[in-house]
Parts: C-alpha cells; sequence; structure tokens
C-alpha cells in the first residue's frame, strides 16, 4: 500500500453499528431511495487490487492515470537444489506484493533480483503482471449484476417480477425486480483510490456507494431516480445535471459528487441497465457542513463523539478549532529531463502527514545547456483536525525536502 494512504485502509467506517459520517450518509441515501424501490445491498469482499485489464469495465469514467498502478515483482531465488520450502514460497509471495514506492528499498537474503514497473507511460493493454488499486467498485457490480441477469436467463425469471435470488449465498429480493413487483436497486460500497494531485477537494481515498439495477425502458428510470436523489440532496447543495446517457450530480465548489447512467441491459430496447455512483466522503462533508474532507480521517475521539446520536443531515459539525491557520512555504528545485509530478504529490502526503491542503505551480524554467529544468511550487499547509503551529509546519516542509532529494533524486534550490 503507497505510505500516503497507509492510514486510509482498515478503519471500518461502513460497518455495521457504525455512527462514522460515511455511514449515516449511506444509511439516510438507502433509506430515502427504499421508499421509491427496493434496495438491497450485499456484504461480499471486493479485492483491493484489480488486473490491468480490468481498467476497460470502467468505461471513460477512470483516467489510467488516475491509477495507483502495482506491479507484481519476479523474485529470482536460485537455491542447490531448486526447491523452496512453505516458509520461502510465503517470502516470495510477500514480495510479489510490495507496493513500487517501497521496491528500490527492498532487499531480502537470497533475491538476485527484483523486476519493478515504472509508473509512467504505463501500457495497461500489454502489461500482464501489472495490477492497480481499485478506482471503484463498478467491475464487481458488473460482475454481480452480470450473475443475476444469468440466473434469471438459465430460469425464466421474469425481469420484472417478484422472486428472489441468491448471488453468493447473500439472498436478495428481486434478481432484476423487487418484491411486489415494486423494481430493485442492488448495492455495494467500499473505499476506492484514485491518485490524483494535492488539491481542496481532491481525495485520494473515499468511500462509494454504488447501485445498480434493470428497469423497463418505459418507466424512464433516470429520471424518476434523479428526481428522487434531487429531493434528498438538493438541501444541501447537490444539482442535477444532465448529460448524455445519464445525469452528473455536482456540488459548489466540490465538483463531481456522483453519476446516474443508463446502459444496455442485454434485451434490446424493452430494459435499460441503471448504475448509481455516489462519493460518500463528500456527500458527508455538505450533510453535515464538515470543513475539510480530511476530518473524516481523524482519529480524535472529538469527532465521532458528535455523531454518536446519530444526527440527521443537516444537523452542522462543530469545528475543534475556530481559526486553524493556514502556512504558506514556497519549494524550488531543478529535475532532470522527465519530471513525475504524481509521485511529488504522493511525497507530499507523506511528508506533511495530510496537512498540506493546496500546491500550486508558481515558476518553471528550463535551462537551455544543462536539460534540466526548474520548478517552484507554493504549498499551503492547514489542518481542521490538530493544533498545526508554524514549528511543526516547517518541520513537514523539511522533510518534504529531504524525501524529494532521497526519492525523487532532485536538487533543492
Amino acid at each position: 500500500m503507497p505510505a500516503e494512504l497507509s492510514d486510509c485502509v482498515f478503519r471500518g467506517f461502513l460497518c455495521s453499528g457504525s455512527v462514522h459520517p460515511v455511514r449515516l450518509v449511506q444509511d439516510f441515501l438507502l433509506k430515502g431511495l427504499a421508499e421509491k424501490w427496493s434496495v438491497s445491498m450485499t456484504t461480499e469482499t471486493v479485492p483491493f487490487l484489480l488486473k490491468a485489464k480490468q481498467l476497460q469495465a470502467f468505461g471513460c469514467d477512470v483516467d489510467s492515470a488516475d491509477c495507483y498502478w502495482i506491479h507484481l515483482l519476479q523474485k529470482d531465488v536460485i537455491s542447490e537444489n531448486d526447491t523452496s520450502t512453505d516458509k520461502e514460497r510465503d517470502t516470495q509471495e510477500t514480495l510479489a506484493r510490495l507496493s513500487l514506492d517501497k521496491v528500490d528499498r527492498v532487499r531480502s537474503k537470497g533475491a538476485e533480483s527484483l523486476r519493478s514497473a515504472c509508473l509512467i507511460d504505463i501500457d495497461p493493454e500489454g502489461e500482464s503482471g501489472l495490477y492497480m488499486l481499485r478506482p471503484s467498485l463498478l467491475s464487481k457490480m458488473e460482475e454481480l449484476l452480470t450473475k443475476k441477469e444469468a440466473y434469471a436467463a438459465r430460469h425464466g425469471v421474469d425481469e420484472r417480477n417478484n422472486e428472489s435470488v441468491e448471488v453468493e449465498g447473500h439472498k436478495k429480493d428481486g434478481p432484476l425486480g423487487g418484491r411486489n413487483g415494486v423494481p430493485s436497486l442492488f448495492g455495494i460500497s467500499g473505499l476506492v483510490f484514485k491518485n490524483v494531485p494535492v488539491n481542496l477537494w481532491n481525495l485520494p481515498a473515499f468511500h462509494e456507494l454504488l447501485l445498480g439495477g434493470v428497469f423497463p425502458s418505459a418507466s424512464e428510470p433516470i429520471r424518476l431516480i434523479g428526481q428522487r436523489l434531487e429531493t434528498l440532496l438538493a438541501p444541501y447543495g447537490v444539482s442535477l445535471v444532465t448529460e448524455q446517457g445519464g445525469l452528473r450530480l455536482t456540488a459548489l465548489q466540490k465538483g463531481l459528487v456522483g453519476k446516474v447512467c443508463a446502459g444496455n441491459a442485454g434485451d434490446g430496447i424493452s430494459s435499460v441497465r441503471v448504475t448509481v455512483s455516489l462519493n460518500l466522503d463528500l456527500l458527508s462533508v455538505l450533510l453535515f457542513s464538515l470543513p475539510d474532507w480530511r476530518l473524516l480521517w481523524s482519529h480524535d475521539p472529538r469527532f465521532l463523539r458528535q455523531f454518536e446520536l446519530r444526527p440527521p443531515p443537516g444537523k452542522p459539525f462543530q469545528p475543534f478549532s475556530l481559526f486553524p491557520e493556514h502556512f504558506s512555504f514556497d519549494i524550488s528545485f531543478w529535475t532532470g529531463p522527465t519530471w513525475a509530478e504524481r509521485k511529488f504529490h504522493a511525497a507530499i502526503r507523506e511528508a506533511s502527514h495530510g496537512t498540506v491542503e493546496q500546491v500550486k505551480l508558481v515558476d518553471t524554467f528550463s535551462h537551455p545547456d544543462l536539460s534540466q529544468t526548474s520548478y517552484c511550487y507554493r504549498l499551503i499547509y492547514h489542518s481542521n483536525t490538530h493544533a498545526l503551529s508554524h514549528t511543526q509546519a516547517l518541520q513537514f516542509h523539511k522533510d518534504l525536502e529531504t524525501f524529494l532529494t532521497s526519492r525523487l533524486q532532485v536538487t533543492i534550490r
């Protein structure tokens, strides 16, 4: 797992009984949608790693440049009798799952070579051993809906009847329809990752709620679902924008917070497959008036204490600090002919412990003779989770200089 994401996994925000805002928002949305449709959620787990070829399942919704790419490492170990013990095999499997950022630091007895991948100019089509941290749950949703459709086809089940289907041990109401003739939505939620630059509303990890179902085309499901979501979310600043093939849910400053898409259900024009994707983290910020999405990842017990009684959406969050300070520092350095800016942003997140709120490119200059380029960035340090002092921010900034010199081989100016 990339170091800047190490605090994001296995936090259990969506577990049963959780009072975390993302769980409260999910429950609020599911309850609101259940007033119009039958809604069921799967409890299946989704692997963190997906194969590169699965990227095509996301269509144009996911850019390969925004993925966290991880390459399985080939470890060549030659023993005297060409055999390996179970322990040695376990060691090899562990090494095979190390993230690229840690490859250079890996040294193991008996390892003759480790083959790593470059994060730049990756060709997912030609990389059989290339994996990515899941950028969406869409591939799993497609798999589950395909199983349901296949079941319906094998057993002659009408898409809009009220029978039940068991998928992977989870009995759900209606394979593609619902109970008592009411159409159903089938859902899954979990953590997803995007390798995006540091910015005020760019989230490298967030919780996605994905809902899907097949509806009669004549019922205009996109319009009806859009109207329901608008009723639930418009009071909190969410707007719906119509686009070809669906809807976009946006909020001022936050940008995209969700999408509703229509696709071919595989039976001609009589049915349409609808997929709803919602960013629970950004919606939590909106519904509970959080000043900063990073508060969602806070370990401060005062944060969850405000949600112990499961307050309804609309009750504003009470900040810990009324006047958190902003600190601005510039950093300038020389690079070689190539510059991996995404690695720069990853180093910022790790060195600053997530306290950098914004990064702005101030100046750039290419030396005509040395094939080097100078960059100057301005970093804004700001934290709503704890009292960030000038001394702490300055230390984080010095740590960043060390990171850049040792990992990205730049020359600090």
